[in-house]
């Protein structure tokens, strides 16, 4: 069975034959969610809400305890007079190609292990037995196809959000550079097949939650 989600005219189609304990006698050991969506779609607060209605510890984590925790010094911005950003085997801001002011990250080879690290991390806390909630924002080909073959395992969501919204939750949170909102939605959707889609853009945090929640649910039993 393939049902599709048309949100904001793009339709996302979702395996959901491909959530691990669907027609099989054995559970995965623990819950693996990965959430995956733009810059301000609204993830870190839908996995907080999730925390509040899993029966057990759900452990929150994600791309930016990651790019967070990357020094300052291997993270190159463009010049103020347009020079672009210098190569870094951490990340760079790139143009990206949503509408202006865009801009997106550009993962250098340390960086690019690191995230392969972190999935690998992550499936070996599920494997572990750890319910884990998992805050991710797949913005290059390569990081997405590490984490569809890493984490197989999980019930992947897809948070979307009209544009216009991303870039006025980004202009109103101010903690990072105008652009990345734009340029996160241009790509984070690309090549991506969801168990379960959601739209952030008028709704909260704890109703999409408890969407989340129930869906995964009833693909459990």
């Amino acid at each position: 069975m393939m049902p599709s989600f048309d949100v904001n005219g793009a339709r996302v189609e979702a395996m959901v034959d491909d959530v691990v304990g669907v027609g099989q006698t054995q559970p995965m050991p623990a819950t693996l969610i990965v959430l995956n969506g733009a810059s301000s779609a609204g993830k870190s607060s839908i996995a907080r809400c999730l925390q509040d209605l899993w029966p057990r510890p759900l452990l929150v984590t994600g791309i930016d305890t990651f790019i967070g925790g990357w020094p300052g010094s291997f993270l190159k911005f463009p010049g103020d007079d347009g020079t672009p950003s210098e190569q870094s085997v951490g990340l760079r801001v790139v143009p990206g190609h949503g509408p202006p002011p865009s801009w997106i990250l550009e993962s250098g080879e340390d960086f690019n292990t690191l995230m392969r690290l972190a999935h690998r991390a992550w499936a070996s806390i599920n494997e572990g037995g750890i319910d884990q909630v998992v805050d991710h924002a797949i913005f290059e080909e390569p990081m997405r196809r590490n984490a569809l073959d890493v984490l197989s395992n999980a019930y992947w969501v897809g948070v979307m959000c009209d544009i216009d919204e991303l870039v006025r939750r980004e202009d109103r949170r101010g903690d990072r550079p105008t652009g990345f909102a734009s340029g996160t939605s241009a790509v984070v959707h690309r090549g991506m097949r969801y168990d379960f889609v959601v739209d952030s853009t008028s709704s909260t945090s704890e109703e999409l939650a408890g969407q989340i929640f129930d869906a995964f649910q009833g693909e459990s039993r």
